[in-house]
């Protein structure tokens, strides 16, 4: 096997790992998954040799000399040190508050799963009344609202938080997560990550820039030897990827947004998800159009991880829809590597490929909704 081979290989061992963990989620639970899969050595050290062999084959190919694909690359690695830093300096837990109540500590997970540990925040935090705000139909939520104060050595603050709307102090975050049923109490999600974050995002900026660059210097270079394709074939492809787009617009739309999705992030996430599965269905007979449908499916997935970030307290959460939308990221990107990968040269092959690829499209939009579940579900 070829060495330029090892950075693939292990990305889609990576690929199908993460597809056995949903799987594994869907069988024995959430924290199955989380301590089996995700947060397990081996996954970790596949991450970590997966971005060593992916840096010494960028010095192979002397990638020094193309600066707008090496600062694409540059971007993954600086989001998964990101993500590293999460897993080994962050954490996150809950605390319960009724109205008038005040505290400094919230409840960690132990290895089991269960909430049995707790920690001390460095302010206290009380709540002063929770409400559900509706729509003008009086039956509608629109909004979850706790009115809280965040008392620090500085003074009292009084901070609004609600669903897209988080409290911060002293590096922490404070997320709502739900509330009792008399209306006189709120749970919160309380979030510690010092570096993670920050260099994550950090990340998603090298990647916008990155992305929008080699999107530039390509549209200013000559086409390189593009084959002619029926503009009905392409037609009916880009009918049919319109066709799977409208089923989540549509499954959106059937009953009111639950507070969560009133967002800004709703249309920005959902509308660079869509048009990319329209792409990548066009891919499979025009494959000059595969290279921006998968940035714009990069795109949309770290803008849905800035919004989780905002609304769930944690960029990434490993929901199998998240999931299975980066397994889709993977396989569609295997191909944009031919000087590495020359399988992928051949236009027969790479129409073999795409028939692959557009079964793991098809898993990600309807199969996790129907079979697998979880916060993104559709259904």
């Amino acid at each position: 096997m070829r060495k330029t081979y090892l950075p693939f290989l292990l990305l889609t061992l990576i690929a199908i790992a993460i597809a056995a963990a949903t799987i594994a989620e869907h069988q024995m639970g959430t924290h199955f998954a989380q301590q089996h899969f995700y947060g397990a050595w081996w996954f970790i050290l596949l991450w970590a040799l997966m971005a060593l062999a992916g840096c010494w084959l960028l010095c192979k190919v002397k990638m020094w000399k193309r600066l707008p694909v090496l600062l694409l690359h540059i971007s993954f690695l600086v989001i998964l040190a990101g993500a590293l830093l999460t897993h080994t300096t962050g954490h996150s837990g809950m605390t319960h508050l009724r109205q008038g109540e005040a505290t400094r500590t919230y409840w960690l997970k132990d290895s089991e799963g269960a909430y049995t540990r707790t920690a001390d925040m460095p302010f206290y935090l009380a709540l002063r009344d929770f409400q559900i705000l509706y729509d003008p139909d009086g039956t509608t939520p629109a909004d979850y609202v706790s009115h809280v104060v965040i008392a620090t050595a500085d003074g009292e603050e009084p901070t609004t938080i609600s669903m897209n709307n988080i409290g911060r102090a002293k590096g922490y975050r404070i997320y709502q997560t739900s509330f009792d049923d008399d209306l006189q109490g709120s749970t919160f999600t309380i979030s510690y990550d010092p570096w993670g974050t920050t260099v994550t995002h950090i990340g998603y900026l090298l990647l916008a820039v990155s992305m929008v660059w080699v999107s530039v210097k390509k549209s200013r270079q000559s086409k390189e030897g593009t084959r002619r394709v029926s503009w009905l074939t392409t037609l009916l492809f880009g009918l049919c990827g319109t066709a799977m787009a409208s089923y989540m617009i549509i499954a959106l739309c059937m009953k009111p947004l639950v507070p969560v999705l009133r967002s800004p992030f709703l249309f920005l996430h959902v509308g660079t998800i869509v048009l990319s599965y329209i792409l990548l269905v066009v891919s499979m007979v025009r494959r000059d159009v595969l290279r921006p449908a998968v940035f714009l499916l990069m795109a949309g997935i770290f803008l849905g991880a800035v919004w989780a970030g905002v609304s769930w307290g944690t960029y990434w959460s490993w929901d199998p829809k998240e999931a299975w939308a980066l397994v889709t990221l993977i396989i569609y990107s295997l191909p944009l590597h031919q000087q590495s990968l020359p399988w992928f040269r051949s236009e027969r092959n790479y129409r073999i490929y795409s028939l692959v690829s557009l079964a793991c499209l098809l898993v990600t939009y309807f199969g996790v909704n129907y079979l697998l579940g979880g916060m993104h579900s559709y259904v």
